[in-house]
């Protein structure tokens, strides 16, 4: 959950204490201070894969960004779109994609955010 330098790396998530598992996980974290070192074990372990492409997918947004300080934006959208292949439910991702491709639904007035969950309606249907 928390490595060795303060960070979280299990991403957060919902909890259901009504789940037993899920409880004594809880509690053994919170009463053993060695579980914690047996839990990253385990999660570097099974998240290496998804954890290699979540740092890419950030990569490739930073160098988005980069690129349409620059006036690339055409290589930014580009980086965007591997980006958010790698990390489809970032929605930082998404969120720039469409503030580039639709200035109007973000920039004049209020942000539109019923324009911005029928996007993701449209996206999920179209996968």
């Amino acid at each position: 959950m928390i490595d060795e330098v303060g960070r979280l790396v299990k991403a957060p998530f919902s909890i259901n204490v009504g789940d037993k598992e899920t409880l004594m996980m809880l509690e053994k974290w919170l009463s053993d201070p060695d579980y914690n070192a047996v839990l990253l074990r385990d999660i570097k372990r099974s998240n290496e894969p998804v954890a290699q492409a979540l740092t890419e997918a950030m990569a490739r947004f930073q160098l988005g960004l980069i690129l349409l300080e620059s006036g690339k934006k055409q290589e930014a959208m580009a980086e965007w779109r591997k980006a958010l292949a790698l990390d489809p439910e970032n929605w930082i991702i998404h969120k720039q994609i469409w503030a580039v491709e639709h200035p109007d639904k973000f920039y004049n007035g209020g942000v539109d955010y019923g324009w911005q969950k029928t996007q993701l309606e449209i996206e999920k249907r179209n996968k």
